[in-house]
Formats: C-alpha cells, sequence, structure tokens
C-alpha cells in the first residue's frame, strides 16, 4: 500500500509496471488499497504472464531459506535477489501506529523492495516485503508481511475493492498493574467513550467499564483485543 499510496489518495497519479525484461511497461489501475495492513492490488493487461505460486507462511521455520526479491533503491537495480534466512516468525512491530505481525528475515531489503516476493527454497512466496529497521548500528533486521495472512486481504480486494472490518465502538485505555492499584480499578482495558448507535452501545458497555476478557481470552491492551475483533466477520457475535 505504501507504495502506490499517492496513486490511491489521488486520481491523477499514475502507477507502472516494469516487467522482468525491462522493456515493457504498462500502465496499471489499482484495485484496492488496504492502509491497516499495508497491502494493495493493482492490475495490467496482459496475457501470458506467469502467476506466483504461493506457500503457506505457518509452515515457515526459523533457519529456512529465504529469498528477497525486489527493486532496492530503483529500475536500475531492478529483479534484484537477496538471500538469508526466516530469523524470526510472529515479530511485532508497531509502525505509523499500527502494530504488525510479521516474518523477520535477514535477506537483505532496501527500500524499493516493499511489495517484493520472500519466498523459500521452492520460489514459493511465504511473504511480501514490507519493511527494513534502518540504522548505522542496525544489520539485515528486515520484515515481511506472512502470506497466509497477506492471501484473505488480497482475495477480498480483489472481491469487493476494499476492506470491511468488524467493529464494536469503544476507545479504551490500557490500565496496567500500577494503574489500576492507583485508581483502585482492575487490570484490563478502561472504556473512555462508547461511540452511540455501536454495538457497544446496544451491548449495555458504559464509559468506565473495564474489560478484563474477551472470547474467554484475559485482555490488558486494546491491542489483545482488537487481535480478536479482526479474527472475526462483521455480524459475528462476541462474549
Amino acid at each position: 500500500y505504501h507504495v502506490i499510496q499517492t496513486a490511491i489518495k489521488n486520481s491523477t497519479a499514475k502507477v507502472q509496471v516494469t516487467l522482468a525484461n525491462g522493456e515493457e511497461t504498462y500502465d496499471a489501475t489499482v484495485v484496492g488499497g488496504d492502509e491497516t495492513t499495508d497491502l494493495a492490488v493493482i492490475k495490467i493487461d496482459k496475457t501470458g504472464l506467469t502467476a506466483a505460486e504461493f506457500g503457506s507462511s505457518k509452515d515457515l521455520k526459523v533457519g529456512e531459506l529465504a529469498v528477497a526479491i525486489g527493486n532496492p533503491l530503483g529500475q536500475e537495480l531492478a529483479g534484484s535477489v537477496t538471500v538469508g534466512y526466516v530469523s524470526a516468525l510472529n515479530r511485532k512491530l508497531t509502525t505509523d501506529g499500527r502494530t504488525y505481525k510479521l516474518v523477520q528475515t535477514d535477506a537483505a531489503i532496501n527500500p524499493g523492495n516493499s511489495g517484493g516476493a520472500l519466498v523459500n527454497s521452492q520460489g514459493q512466496v511465504i511473504g511480501i516485503n514490507t519493511v527494513k529497521i534502518g540504522a548505522t548500528e542496525v544489520e539485515g533486521i528486515g520484515f515481511a508481511i506472512p502470506s497466509d495472512d497477506a492471501l484473505p486481504i488480497i482475495k477480498e480486494l480483489i472481491e469487493n475493492k476494499k476492506i470491511v472490518r468488524p467493529y464494536i465502538g469503544l476507545s479504551g485505555i490500557n490500565v496496567d498493574k500500577n494503574t489500576a492499584k492507583i485508581n483502585n480499578i482492575v487490570e484490563g482495558i478502561y472504556v473512555a467513550q462508547v461511540m452511540a448507535n455501536t454495538p457497544a452501545a446496544q451491548a449495555g458497555i458504559q464509559k468506565g467499564d473495564v474489560i478484563v476478557s474477551i472470547e474467554g481470552k484475559t485482555v490488558k491492551t486494546m491491542e489483545e483485543l482488537n487481535e480478536v475483533k479482526n479474527s472475526k466477520k462483521v455480524g459475528d457475535e462476541i462474549t
């Protein structure tokens, strides 16, 4: 998403795709984008292209070979391949106020690699390169969106052009053990606001309540609550 967000927000901006031979360039249309997951789908009018095969990121193991493909620093280095390993799984990384669960790799990822494939030793796409930690004292810390998380979003963007997410209708403040003790309340999520005519309001949740569990799972932060909420579909019921 972040690669083409200008074109999503500005209809006069163009997205172009250059094929692997480096000679053919096509104007692309934006099918849909999702800022929350940093994923987008674009389309070009071209037949005879070979589809990438996706592998399952849930089958990944730390130490497994990982190959990153992309255009680091732009078209002059297009189609660069860097090789490394799966360094870690389910890494939580917060950027621009959003928390992602990502595959970490030491295969070199640089600006321009975003949106490119992270593939396994069979050439299957097991992640979509998205971000790296860049600092003079840091080397070889890059991240990819796991394929199992990306595919449902991609399919929904193709079908519906957008992502519809479940909504509860409240804002909350995380209450840790010390804050709970000082304010004589329980540890959990303090309900700061309940929006009118929302599922939360209809269920009787009120400002000042403290949420301690969702679906039988103890929660202490809004991030934990949202993780459970986002695993549901619109119309599902939760406890």
